[in-house]
């Protein structure tokens, strides 16, 4: 019986994979006109296709003059609009030149769906109006984002409190940080708002309030070591960051030690965002294995995806100290029915100075065979050799980061992981030389 429900299965299969090559075929062949025409123009200079005639309601415009030049082109498929439809992140691979250095490789974000852009569009709307239509320039001029007027000196907490993840406790120090290093404008480096141009400073609220992401990489950059992909910047409704590599998805099967490889930098980040120099705690609220890419030359792994990602500040927790700031909280491990799911509370990663939530998000969504992806279990470190399975050591610390049985586990398990992985890493580079 089980046999026969797996073959009516894999007909229905074929048959429904047969039926949707048919009907790509047909779509090809009903625009044909519209392919041509799409391979030949490049619409990355049109001002509507990438939102800049919503500026100032958009998130920049510091690259609008490569993309008017036509520095910026859209790779192959990326120029068929009909593709649009399965591009549900509105996220592209392009190719930028320079006339001195060549083109490279480039990632282009609209920074949401086609849907919650539009949402952006009714909520300015409704804030300006009381309507979810208006005319969209006009609109931003009534609302929070214009009254933060050249007469306000400094971003302040009390205003953009709760606006989006990396807001949702605010330090002075953090906001200060934001305003000096905002890519947008020509005379970056001050923390004082006044010294932004009016559109510039609505385009900065607008981008802290509907998508943080472009803030989050601008003020912890890749070129000062933080793990994020660097950012490169904006016109109207378009994002530009560096090319990574491929994601972490596509090493899933990769040769055992490079898994371990990047298992042991993928606790190092989660490390390097909860303890730092800068007393700046990062907490990845959204990890999975789209989320993070892997260097093609130099094998490093980059968080590609900074949109949820809350910022605590350590030395304001000290400093305030909330009730128990300085208890060491555990986050917990619950069941739910959705991939990549993560248990937290904001308000306590807000308010404790010492948290393991990275270690946890790390370990259970990416590294242990609790984790799931696209329908598949066992984590990046499954099936290890079978002398590791019998020394049982590593699945053991994994067990204890993703689901602690002594308390406060967790924190000792992610020590001790990094160092078995770190010398894991190393046992592994020699023994292929």
């Amino acid at each position: 019986m089980l046999r026969l429900v797996s073959l009516k299965f894999a007909r229905v299969y074929r048959c429904g994979k047969f039926l949707f090559l048919v009907a790509l075929f047909i779509i090809l062949l009903m625009n044909t006109h519209n392919l041509l025409a799409s391979f030949q123009r490049n619409e990355l200079v049109d001002r509507r296709f990438i939102g800049l005639n919503k500026c100032p309601a958009c998130f920049g415009t510091s690259w609008c003059r490569k993309f008017m030049n036509g520095q910026v082109t859209f790779e192959t498929w990326g120029r068929l609009r009909f593709l649009d439809f399965f591009n549900v992140k509105n996220v592209y691979f392009a190719q930028y030149g320079e006339p001195r250095e060549g083109t490279r490789r480039v990632v282009l974000k609209r920074l949401g769906s086609n849907q919650e852009l539009a949402e952006i569009d009714q909520k300015i709307c409704k804030r300006a109006t009381g309507r979810p239509r208006c005319d969209l320039i006009q609109g931003m001029y009534k609302t929070e984002f214009a009254r933060l007027n050249g007469d306000v000196r400094l971003l302040t907490p009390e205003v953009v409190e709760g606006w989006s993840d990396l807001v949702h406790c605010p330090s002075q120090r953090l906001l200060d940080r934001v305003v000096r290093r905002y890519a947008e404008t020509k005379d970056s480096g001050s923390f004082l708002l006044k010294n932004l141009k009016d559109t510039e400073r609505m385009q900065l609220l607008m981008t802290l309030a509907f998508n943080p992401e472009p803030l989050v990489l601008q003020s912890f950059p890749s070129d000062e070591g933080w793990p994020f992909a660097k950012y490169l910047g904006a016109c109207g409704r378009m994002v530009a960051v560096n090319y990574v590599g491929e994601e972490l998805w596509s090493f899933y099967n990769a040769p055992w030690e490079k898994r371990v490889d990047l298992a042991k930098q993928l606790m190092d980040i989660a490390e390097q965002l909860t303890n730092n120099d800068f007393d700046f705690a990062l907490y990845l609220l959204d990890v999975s294995f789209d989320n993070f890419a892997v260097g093609p030359r130099d094998g490093k792994v980059i968080v590609v995806d900074a949109e949820n990602v809350i910022v605590a500040d350590k030395r304001l927790i000290k400093q305030n100290k909330p009730e128990n700031y300085d208890a060491w909280y555990e986050s917990r491990s619950e069941e739910c029915d959705k991939e990549a799911c993560l248990s937290f509370s904001k308000d306590i990663l807000c308010s404790r100075v010492t948290v393991d939530h990275n270690y946890y998000a790390i370990c259970q969504n990416l590294l242990s065979r609790f984790a799931t992806w696209r329908g598949t279990t066992g984590g990046l470190l499954h099936d290890p050799p079978a002398d590791m399975t019998r020394d049982g050591r590593l699945v053991s610390l994994l067990d204890e980061c993703t689901r602690p049985q002594k308390r406060y586990g967790r924190f000792q398990a992610a020590k001790e992981l990094r160092e078995y992985l770190t010398q894991l890493t190393e046992q592994l580079a020699n023994a292929s030389r």
